[in-house]
């Protein structure tokens, strides 16, 4: 069986750089998060739980993960690369500041236990 595409379908170098930076929240792992105030810092991070969550799945629902899994990275890189060309600002579709947003639910889990947003510089959460 020939291969179609030659690039590997999942970037294991990548997914480690993300979880150390959700475990750590390092900006040298993405430089491009240093110029993150606290609201892009939590979307950003929720992106990135979501990309690796779909990572995941994507071994696990072919039930390969025994032998050798195909698991694609795509989402993950789209995020990075989505980010990264918001350069430290939104990317576009994802200000919660404009009511039709491409962002994903934000769950409890993602906001801080007593944070409203109120009096600060950031934007409007949304529920």
């Amino acid at each position: 069986m020939a291969q179609i595409s030659p690039e590997p379908a999942y970037d294991h170098r990548l997914a480690e750089r993300v979880v150390v930076y959700l475990q750590t929240r390092d900006p040298a792992l993405f430089p491009f998060t240093a110029r993150f105030d606290a609201a892009r810092r939590r979307a950003f991070v929720h992106d990135l739980r979501e990309a690796l969550g779909d990572l995941t799945d994507s071994g696990s629902a072919r039930k390969t993960a025994a032998s050798g899994f195909i698991m694609k990275d795509r989402r993950l890189h789209e995020v990075v690369r989505e980010w990264a060309a918001a350069n430290g600002g939104w990317p576009r579709g994802a200000d919660p500041r404009v009511p039709v947003t491409s962002l994903g639910a934000v769950t409890l889990a993602d906001e801080p236990p007593a944070a409203t947003g109120e009096g600060t510089d950031e934007p409007p959460r949304r529920r």
